[in-house]
Parts: C-alpha cells; sequence; structure tokens
C-alpha cells in the first residue's frame, strides 16, 4: 500500500494508493475517480470482521459546514490540508487512548479504525469514521463527543487560519447491529464513483476533491490480511471455470473486473453468498478428488 497524497500519512494510517485511487490521470490530481472498487471492498471487509464486536465499535461523522467548505474551496488541496489534519489527529488520540485503557484491563487493546469520505447532495463532502469506541462493554467511551469536537475545531483552525463553530459538525454514535449496514448503502451505490463529479456539479473546485476518498490503521489493514488465505489450486482451478454457473445458482455473487491499468490483466471478483455455500463447495470437490483418484485420507475443515 502506498501513501496518497502530499503530506505523510498519520500515525498508524493506511491510506488508499495513488495508483489505486487513479490510474488515467496525473498523480497530482488522484482521487478524481472517487471511492474504487479496491477500497471499498478493503472497508466492507474490516467492517465485516468486525460485527462479532458489536457495541464496542461506534461512528463519527463530520460534516463540513458551508461556510467552512467555501474557505476550503480558495485555498489550493483546501480539502486535502483539512483531512490528513483530520485523520492524523484522530488516529492519534485514539491511539493514545488504547494505550492508557490497554494498561487499565491489562489486555492490549487495538487502534482499529476505517473511513470513507462521501459527498452530500449539495456536494459538501463528510467523513465516516468506524473506530473502536470501547474496550469491553461497560467501560467508557475511549474518545468522547467533546475530544472528537475539539479535533475538528482544531483541523479548521489549521486548514483555514481561524476558529469556527463545530457544534453541529460532528455526530457519534455507537454501532448497535452490523457494522457494514452503516456504511453500505454508499459503499455500494454509483454516487461513490461519481463523488467527485457531484462535486464539481455543484460547483465547487478541485480544491474541495479528497485524494484519499478511503483509509484505514495500520491495525486495521493486519486484521484484514490475518483473515487472507491462499487458496489450494484444485479450488482455483475449478472455481475458474464453475464461476458463473455458481453466480446463475445463487451460491455466489461475482463479476468479471478489468483494471483501468493498462496490461492489468482482468480477474473474477466476488464472495460467497453464506459461509454454507462455500463449504459445500469445498466438500463437493473433496467428493470428486476421492472418486478420481481415492486416498483414503479424512480432509478436516473447520
Amino acid at each position: 500500500m502506498l501513501s496518497g497524497g502530499g503530506l505523510p500519512p498519520p500515525a498508524g494510517l493506511v491510506e488508499g494508493s495513488e495508483l489505486d485511487a487513479i490510474a488515467s490521470e496525473p498523480l497530482r490530481r488522484n482521487g478524481l475517480n472517487g471511492l474504487t472498487a479496491h477500497g471499498g471492498k478493503k472497508v466492507e471487509d474490516f467492517c465485516a470482521l468486525i460485527r462479532q464486536d458489536r457495541g464496542l465499535y461506534g461512528i463519527w461523522t463530520v460534516t463540513l459546514p458551508p461556510e467552512v467548505c467555501a474557505e476550503l474551496d480558495a485555498i489550493p488541496d483546501g480539502i486535502q490540508v483539512f483531512g490528513a489534519a483530520l485523520r492524523r489527529r484522530f488516529g492519534e488520540a485514539l491511539s493514545r487512548a488504547c494505550v492508557a485503557e490497554s494498561a487499565a484491563v491489562r489486555r492490549p487493546i487495538a487502534p482499529d479504525w476505517c473511513f470513507v469520505v462521501e459527498p452530500q447532495a449539495t456536494g459538501r463532502p463528510h467523513w465516516h469514521f468506524v473506530f473502536r469506541c470501547k474496550s469491553r462493554r461497560g467501560r467508557s467511551w475511549l474518545l468522547g463527543k467533546g475530544r472528537l469536537d475539539r479535533i475538528i475545531r482544531n483541523c479548521m483552525r489549521v486548514a483555514t487560519g481561524r476558529d469556527h463553530r463545530t457544534a453541529a459538525a460532528g455526530n457519534v454514535q455507537s454501532i448497535r447491529s452490523t457494522p457494514g449496514r452503516y456504511l453500505s448503502s454508499y459503499l455500494k451505490k454509483e454516487a461513490s464513483r461519481n463523488a467527485a463529479r457531484l462535486l464539481i456539479a455543484n460547483g465547487y473546485s478541485e480544491n474541495l476533491i479528497p485524494r484519499q476518498w478511503w483509509g484505514m490503521s495500520r491495525s486495521a489493514l493486519a486484521l484484514v490480511e490475518s483473515h487472507r488465505f491462499e487458496l489450494p489450486s484444485v479450488l482455483v482451478g475449478w472455481l475458474s471455470r464453475q464461476w458463473p454457473g455458481l453466480v446463475g445458482i445463487g451460491a455466489l455473487d461475482a463479476r468479471l473486473w478489468t483494471p483501468e491499468a493498462e496490461g492489468a490483466p482482468s480477474m473474477v471478483v466476488g464472495s460467497w453468498r453464506t459461509i454454507g455455500e462455500a463449504r459445500r463447495c469445498v466438500d463437493h470437490l473433496v467428493a470428486l478428488m476421492e472418486r478420481t483418484t481415492p486416498t483414503g485420507i479424512q480432509f478436516g475443515r473447520t
């Protein structure tokens, strides 16, 4: 993963890379294609993994007031200056809070978080942060509304050089259902890919187009990567031939994807509808192998 933008990445932050953000534009104006499928998938994977920790994660939404948008729009890369400060200060504040909480509860608490940037119908962007808000049920919030509001106020001062009212700029709440539900409507809709065009259509300049439409902490990325594994070649070969049929019977959600970069290979991307469907296919392959080349080996699967 490469860090995007002209500023160093905030501590513990992994950004959507410049090459991922847009391949056909100069790197100085990456982000013009909005949220990429790659970025959306990373965020979805993270939200899927933390759904078992219901009640321990919150969502923080930061919405820029109209007057702040106007000021940032008049500053070269204004939104990038504000966004970089916001991610840095939030990431560092959560990291410090997790260190203190880890000492209090005597077990490590990882500062896991991700974010996406979404333009409203008016074109004004706002940030959605999904983050670890408690170490366990019954404990105090790692970062409360007062502290988060101060982060917004400080970042506005950094970007514009003056103070702004931030009472209505931030909203934070506990996630009481599946985390992905809070972001999925945006991640799956066409607006995520046309976000930059929406900003321009509402009269804003490229100064208000973020260079990163998504990102996550290093600990969150490590969590996602720890759940990746290499599929056996026999399963890959079988899937490469059978995936259209699996889609047809509703066992698999998949499509053929061709990256924009010249010469990049096409690939099939998708996911099983349920873990039961995945297990059925593995059981089917094991049965085929046993009939073809009986070995007497018993396969254990968890």
